[in-house]
């Protein structure tokens, strides 16, 4: 291996951050340690989306990923957020959800309102290219939340639904995610800055 990349006790996105940044240097084979199963998810979908072969394996709580650089050396260099987002994806909307409610108030009225609104847009015609759940917007993608099959229903539609995974440690709620992808800031950093249009709720 060309290079070892150690991003363990790492908070996210740094070991995809790190990565991306061995792709830069021109390290075309090399290994990312980390310490917990959200970074080697995170950093294996990244490398994977940048061309890379990924061969993982476990010792002691330590992963080691064996990164590989598929093609040619003149490949066109590493696609990060901010190069991305000159390219603005045309007709892609993010749908951005920070809570577990709708609106500022009554918290049942808000749970109401949540539930609709997700089960409206499961079933409109042209469903959001992605969803993205952070803060307590994680607590709907949960086992026993009201919500799911709605969220379920967008991700069979085509919807990418990205769950913040710092988010989900905070609340201990890692091993009952029901739905969608258990991401990082990084690419959801990357997803709102391409699509063409944002909305918060």
């Amino acid at each position: 291996m060309e290079e070892i990349v150690d991003a363990q006790g790492m908070a996210c996105p740094a070991p995809v951050v790190k990565t991306r940044e061995a792709l830069q240097r021109g390290c075309r084979e090399f290994e990312v340690l980390v310490d917990n199963p959200t970074a080697r998810d995170n950093v294996t979908r990244f490398a994977a989306s940048q061309g890379c072969n990924v061969e993982v394996s476990e010792e002691g709580g330590t992963f080691r990923l064996a990164i590989r650089k598929e093609g040619e050396a003149e490949e066109a260099p590493v696609e990060t957020p901010a190069s991305k987002s000159a390219a603005r994806l045309e007709g892609k909307t993010v749908v951005v959800l920070s809570a577990d409610v709708m609106g500022r108030g009554e918290e049942e009225l808000g749970r109401i309102l949540m539930k609709a609104f997700l089960n409206t847009l499961s079933e409109c015609d042209n469903p959001p290219w992605s969803l993205v759940l952070f803060n307590r917007g994680v607590l709907l993608s949960v086992e026993g939340a009201d919500t799911v099959p709605a969220l379920s229903a967008l991700a069979e539609r085509g919807t990418k639904i990205l769950v913040c995974g710092t988010c989900l440690d905070y609340f201990g709620l890692k091993k009952k995610a029901a739905v969608g992808t258990v991401s990082n800031m990084f690419e959801i950093l990357e997803t709102m800055l391409v699509a063409s249009n944002s909305i918060s709720i």
